[in-house]
């Protein structure tokens, strides 16, 4: 796989997306409160590409965003009050689609969480669309039976049965070599199964196939750092991060690569970034492990409080209050 240079970096900048807010500066720092969510499909998949999402409030537009990889979203800055997020259709399958959230009651600092559903453009379950659009389907060069596959692909891993999934992605690929979004969710699933080769090699060939995008070397850093490639993984994705430092997807596999190698300082500082964009669960964790190594006990027991006020259903809820104890208990020492 060709990485990118950092010739090439100033050319893909110009492709990509960004990712977070777009307001006005003036918009900004309105409030102390958080409203975050995820766009889905009528399936509950995420969508394959990103989706614009608008809050407003009484009409007037407040922010805009992106969603990231994984279709989620975040507004920062928000006073109390009552707001209406809308997430833009594709003006094909789905519609443009809305949802009212009040946060009035909630506290100063707090976090509020809202979801969006794309609702269906009439008619378009009847005629056995995909629930999910790339722009290769569009393309009337991706023939039909590669197209198929990728529904089929797209509806198997909705359900989490990824081994058939990936089968049905690849089944789209042999079908339609130049099917970008069929690499891109054929890797995907092969990460999911832990066939870290196979994952790195189908993500090498999406970025062949589409060089200025960021997502293939996202999953190919990820990748690495899963299979302990803790160098390799980190090289290439802090070259994605001077490229776009608003990019979510790839501070939490950076941050832990760091973490691992002994960079705690370089560690510390992409984690945070991950919690400022994401707030991934793991960010907190991977963070308390840091401040522990480094002698700071009392900034590790912060992190693990804070992810159990932002994940108290986490099954590992039971394990992070034991170390959180813990800590407490060393921090007062």
């Amino acid at each position: 796989m060709r990485l990118w240079t950092h010739a090439r970096l100033g050319v893909a900048c110009l492709a990509l997306l960004p990712l977070l807010l777009l307001a006005p500066a003036g918009a900004r720092a309105q409030g102390t409160n958080t409203l975050e969510g995820r766009v889905s499909l009528p399936s509950g998949a995420q969508p394959a590409q990103s989706v614009r999402v608008t809050l407003t409030q009484g009409g007037r537009r407040i922010f805009e965003t992106f969603t990231d990889l994984s279709g989620r979203f975040i507004f920062a800055g928000l006073r109390r009050g009552a707001y209406r997020l809308t997430a833009e259709g594709d003006g094909r399958l789905f519609e443009t689609t809305s949802v009212d959230v009040d946060i009035s009651s909630i506290g100063s600092g707090a976090q509020a969480y809202a979801n969006i559903q794309l609702a269906p453009k009439a008619g378009a379950a009847a005629e056995g669309q995909p629930s999910s659009v790339t722009a290769e389907e569009i393309d009337p060069s991706v023939p039909e039976r590669a197209r198929e596959k990728y529904r089929q692909g797209v509806r198997s891993a909705a359900d989490g049965k990824a081994e058939q999934a990936a089968k049905l992605f690849a089944e789209a690929v042999a079908a339609h070599e130049r099917f970008f979004g069929a690499r891109m969710a054929l890797a995907e699933q092969l990460y999911k199964l832990k066939r870290y080769d196979e994952a790195a090699a189908a993500y090498r060939k999406a970025s062949e196939l589409e060089p200025e995008r960021a997502a293939p070397y996202v999953g190919v850093g990820v990748t690495l750092v899963a299979q302990g490639r803790y160098e390799e993984g980190a090289r290439l994705l802090r070259g994605v991060v001077e490229l776009d430092k608003d990019l979510p997807a790839p501070y939490l596999s950076l941050g832990y690569a760091e973490m691992m190698l002994g960079d705690y300082a370089q560690a510390e500082r992409h984690l945070l970034r991950a919690v400022e964009l994401g707030r991934p669960p793991l960010a907190r964790v991977y963070l308390a492990n840091v401040y522990e190594q480094t002698g700071e006990p009392a900034r590790a027991a912060a992190q693990l409080e804070a992810f159990l006020k932002e994940n108290p259903d986490s099954p590992q809820k039971e394990g992070v209050r034991a170390a959180l104890d813990k800590l407490r208990k060393k921090a007062r020492k």
